[in-house]
């Protein structure tokens, strides 16, 4: 109970008003630069954040992670949380499987997807080399 209260004191802890603007290219950073080889075939996500009224899409494919400020048609399922949910993700205070089981992150689909998800997030980055 007082870990539950622990989580979202933390989660709840973002800065003032952040916006869909400030706050979507610190996830496209994050998940761009994350190595998705684990993430099995091709899924696709779409991301609603409810206090911003913000939507974006994430597809992982063959290694490659493409995000985008757009609605996603043909996807494997939505996730749905606020803003300091996904703010928490973004900086590793918090996983995809620790928000779920908080209730902090829902999902529309499959419950394995947030599996999916914590691959994604917790994935190491690329590694680029030059020749």
């Amino acid at each position: 109970m007082e870990k539950d209260k622990m989580l979202k004191q933390d989660v709840d802890q973002v800065e003032e008003k952040i916006t869909f603007e400030e706050l979507f290219p610190q996830i496209k950073e994050k998940l761009e630069q994350q190595d998705a080889v684990t993430v099995p075939g091709r899924v696709a996500f779409e991301f609603h954040i409810t206090d911003l009224k913000g939507v974006f899409y994430v597809e992982a494919d063959n290694g490659k992670v493409d995000v985008e400020p757009y609605d996603y048609y043909d996807k494997n399922g939505v996730f749905t949380a606020s803003a300091a949910t996904y703010k928490a993700l973004c900086d590793g205070s918090l996983t995809p499987v620790t928000a779920f089981a908080a209730g902090r992150l829902k999902v529309n689909g499959e419950v394995d997807l947030v599996r999916t998800l914590e691959a994604l997030f917790s994935g190491k980055q690329k590694q680029y080399h030059l020749r």
